[in-house]
């Protein structure tokens, strides 16, 4: 009778056990090293911006406003109105809700989005904006003196003349004055008090 080598039979179990293993063995999938990346959108206007900011639901108003804050340069009122569907006013008066999450970097996105107010968005602005110049007049006029745009510069000015309007003008222009000789300021922020005294002279 035929007796198999020792060997073979060893070799033979060998090979039958490392074929069974690697059969058994799933291919671990390759493991990206691209990071994983967020979608970021490509707002054509600030009003687009804003307004996908305001209608968030999932984040608390005063991160709404902190959010908008820094994004409102070059906004136009008209579009979005349009976009909002009539929230102009409703999103001027959650700014002015929160107006103390408005600080001194603001100033200068805040002065560069006057486009097209009017009526009641206007007035809600002029509160925005009057109420920021009586808490930090220095800080206010250090901003619209760094401004480059003069149409943006006057528009601010004129809505701030028109919410101190509502108090005794006299005693405002007598404030403004002595607070501009007790200050040392250079010549475009003796600028922005002049052309605020005259509007105000002028509403």
């Amino acid at each position: 009778m035929f007796k198999p080598n020792l060997v073979y039979l060893f070799l033979m179990a060998v090979l039958f056990l490392v074929t069974a293993c690697s059969s058994n063995q799933t291919e671990a999938p390759a493991s990206s090293t691209e990071p994983a990346t967020t979608a970021v959108t490509d707002y054509k206007s600030a009003a687009e911006h804003v307004f996908s900011l305001y209608k968030e639901e999932d984040i608390s108003a005063e991160d709404t406003v902190t959010n908008m804050l820094p994004r409102l340069e070059g906004m136009d009122w008209t579009e979005y109105n349009r976009l909002s569907n009539g929230k102009t006013l409703e999103t001027l008066e959650l700014l002015y809700t929160h107006r103390s999450l408005i600080k001194p970097e603001h100033y200068r996105s805040l002065f560069l989005a006057t486009t097209n107010l009017d009526g009641a968005s206007a007035e809600q602005y002029a509160a925005i904006a009057g109420g920021l110049f009586t808490k930090d007049t220095e800080g206010v006029v250090q901003a619209l003196a760094d401004l480059s745009d003069g149409d943006n510069r006057q528009s601010v000015i004129s809505n701030i003349a028109y919410h101190l309007g509502y108090q005794d003008v006299s005693q405002v222009k007598q404030e403004l004055e002595q607070w501009q000789t007790n200050k040392e300021l250079d010549d475009p922020e003796k600028n922005v008090i002049a052309s605020l005294i005259s509007a105000i002279n002028h509403p």
